[in-house]
């Protein structure tokens, strides 16, 4: 049983529910295009970064990363989150862990961090561009483009003559 609120102030009863095309069919157009939004969201917050070996005392002191990398001297790698350099050390917490750490930077071989990759930023805008043009132009063909006078879209003629109905 769906809720009803019995006035919406304009004298109608309100039905909460999903809404319905003209087809009286869900219209989960909606929902796919939220649902692509938030996927395209996630797949571009890691799809503009990289994993990149950092000076620690530099980067730590100008960025406020969640985890880095360290390699030690024997080539361990240990996740280490809300990195912090105190003197001569780098300090934070295992990784899913909440064991604090405290790292010598004489021991440390290299440290990693994720940090913003412009390439990928500009492909990824590049991409995405292509893709609503693309949406765009294959709505507007497949609407048939006129100006509602009977006019189309011509997409040529076939051998006969006769003119093709898709491009």
């Amino acid at each position: 049983m769906l809720p009803m609120w019995p006035n919406n102030g304009l004298g109608r009863v309100v039905v909460a529910g999903p809404q319905h095309s003209r087809r009286g069919q869900p219209d989960m157009v909606l929902n796919r295009i939220a649902l692509a939004g938030v996927l395209l969201a996630v797949a571009g917050a890691g799809a503009c970064t990289t994993v990149r070996g950092v000076q620690p005392a530099e980067y730590l002191a100008m960025n406020s990363p969640e985890v880095v990398w360290v390699t030690y001297a024997n080539n361990t790698l240990v996740p280490l989150a809300e990195p912090e350099i105190r003197r001569d050390t780098l300090r934070g917490m295992l990784q899913g862990q909440r064991e604090r750490v405290k790292i010598p930077l004489a021991d440390v071989r290299s440290v990693q961090a994720r940090t913003p990759d412009h390439t990928k930023t500009a492909i990824l805008a590049t991409t995405l561009g292509v893709a609503a043009a693309t949406s765009v132009y294959f709505l507007l063909v497949s609407q048939g483009g006129g100006s509602g006078s009977g006019e189309s879209v011509s997409c040529g003629v076939d051998v006969k003559g006769r003119a093709l109905q898709y491009c």
